[in-house]
């Protein structure tokens, strides 16, 4: 039995295939050595599988390698015109080209996977003409000439009910790749990943709910009346809510490209929505709930508003689970953050092979420095086994890399993982000075770093 959020092809580690898999269907697969995984039956997973393979070879053979960082252009234009001319050749083609015992649900499966890559391919492109990897992070390459978006939302809006307003796209291959480059890093819909305005914290007065909107400007449309009343006089008297940042990012969305709401923009919509929640400084079920309500009114596809409330009762009931649960039985975590007990903790679970721990550790020595004597200890933890004692310590050394070195074992770094819900490195925490856990994994020390001394 395997759980998934919605029929989509999964990465099989074991046997390196990616197999795809609908949700209710049972299946019964060979595995071979030489010919891999073979389907029997005749549903959609088994068709999917059996079919996919000979339509990608005949559709997407034909090879045009990306351009380069050096190329014109002209060249990223050329490139892009390509995948369009397949994109178009898919989609006059495809009908002709499925097998005829193919059953409804597979041909949209099929046509929708075929037709995610080379949109794929055109936002790869896109994202990596503009954008740059950096040791710290991605950061925009203003020298590049910028592409033709004019042409890309064209596209996009001509084959509107092939792509952005399809369904079965999240289903297809190679789906989480667009998806993620529209939600996160192009243009499309990039307004919605922040709030550009200044931050609403007033020194004199560190109300705690104030505090709390120190990055994240945005109220609540019903608050405590003394609070509006303070935050309102920090803002020369208006009112800005997330409705109204919602509203105000979909306008200029609509403006900058001609689109309307659609399948994807609402996917991106809960995307943010779901970021939103892992970056608040402390869960706060008023401000989720706000969130909620604001784009609500956008979700018009049935099955994303399902999967919107069924995160969003899940955020609820994890935290009521949270609350009652205690650590003080937890003897590995307990072992470790024992000595630092009275103090505000950030722990970081890092790893010597793993860049953006050491690109993050390197960001945070001034941090670290600048908070000596302050009741704040910063504990670095990683797996032993993973990193080398010897070779770690000789990076940190060299580094100058301040603050608690905790080398731990295996077993205890899997049951860490496991008790935390974490795969993937670097994952931090925050325990204020009485010892509780916040939400606050995504914390960005250098955007407010001297706050740390004041989580009581």
């Amino acid at each position: 039995m395997i759980s998934l959020p919605h029929s989509q092809f999964a990465y099989w580690s074991g046997l390196g295939e990616q197999p795809f898999l609908m949700a209710g269907d049972t299946v019964d697969m060979v595995y071979d050595a030489e010919k891999g995984l073979e389907f029997m039956g005749n549903n959609v997973t088994a068709q999917v599988n059996r079919y996919y393979p000979a339509l990608r070879k005949k559709f997407l053979s034909e090879y045009r390698s990306s351009p380069g960082e050096n190329d014109s252009k002209q060249v990223y234009e050329d490139y892009i015109d390509f995948k369009i001319q397949v994109f178009e050749n898919i989609r006059k083609e495809i009908d002709q080209s499925l097998p005829a015992d193919c059953l409804p649900l597979t041909r949209k499966i099929l046509r929708a996977s075929l037709l995610n890559k080379p949109v794929s391919d055109i936002l790869d492109l896109v994202l990596y003409q503009k954008v740059m990897p950096t040791l710290g992070g991605w950061m925009v390459s203003e020298e590049k000439p910028s592409l033709d978006n004019k042409k890309l939302f064209h596209f996009l809006r001509k084959y509107k009910a092939d792509f952005l307003d399809n369904p079965y796209s999240i289903m297809g291959d190679n789906a989480r790749i667009p998806q993620n480059r529209m939600t996160y890093y192009y243009a499309l819909f990039l307004s919605f990943g922040g709030v550009t305005r200044e931050a609403l914290v007033d020194p004199d007065n560190p109300n705690q709910d104030l505090v709390g909107y120190g990055i994240d400007y945005l109220l609540p449309q019903h608050y405590d009346s003394g609070f509006l009343k303070q935050a309102k006089a920090l803002r020369d008297g208006t009112l800005y809510t997330y409705s109204d940042f919602v509203e105000e990012q979909f306008q200029k969305y609509q403006k900058r490209t001609g689109m309307d709401n659609n399948f994807s923009f609402q996917v991106a919509l809960c995307q943010h929505f779901r970021n939103a929640y892992k970056n608040l400084d402390a869960f706060n079920i008023d401000r989720l709930t706000e969130r909620l309500l604001a784009i609500m009114p956008y979700i018009t596809y049935p099955q994303v508003r399902f999967h919107l409330l069924q995160f969003y009762r899940r955020c609820v009931r994890e935290q009521a689970v949270e609350e009652e649960k205690s650590l003080e039985n937890d003897s590995v975590f307990q072992r470790i953050i024992r000595p630092y007990a009275g103090n505000v903790l950030y722990i970081d679970f890092w790893g010597l092979g793993c860049g953006p721990c050491r690109a993050g550790m390197l960001q945070q020595r001034e941090i670290v420095e600048a908070l000596k004597g302050k009741p704040v200890k910063f504990l670095y933890i990683c797996n032993e086994a993973a990193s080398p004692r010897e070779s770690a310590e000789a990076w940190l050394k060299e580094n100058k890399i301040q603050g608690e070195h905790i080398f731990i074992h295996p077993e205890d770094w899997a049951y860490l993982q496991s008790h935390f819900q974490f795969s993937g490195i670097p994952f931090t925490l925050i325990m204020n000075k009485k010892g509780k856990l916040l939400k606050l994994s995504s914390y960005d020390l250098t955007y407010k770093p001297y706050s740390l001394a004041e989580l009581n």
